[in-house]
């Protein structure tokens, strides 16, 4: 498949797109993320897994207790 086809299946999700909107501003932690779009925490967390899943973003902790990941573009979701 070619980039363009695989891009516009992972951004076809408005959340999805919407989440990478606000990782473009700088937006990284799940609960900035869902206050900023007033979206509920079981739809985010899907679309954040499906979005690390397909390597556009990856999952570092910046927090160890208790355990908190934050979420940041990899250079093909900057891409």
């Amino acid at each position: 498949a070619s980039s363009v086809i695989r891009a516009l299946d992972v951004l076809s999700d408005p959340w999805s797109f919407l989440i990478l909107r606000e990782a473009f501003f700088g937006v990284r932690r799940f609960e900035a993320l869902r206050g900023n779009l007033m979206i509920a925490r079981n739809i985010l967390a899907e679309r954040l897994g499906r979005l690390v899943a397909e390597g556009v973003l990856e999952r570092r902790l910046y927090e160890e207790r208790p355990p908190r990941f934050e979420y940041r573009l990899t250079e093909a979701g900057r891409d």
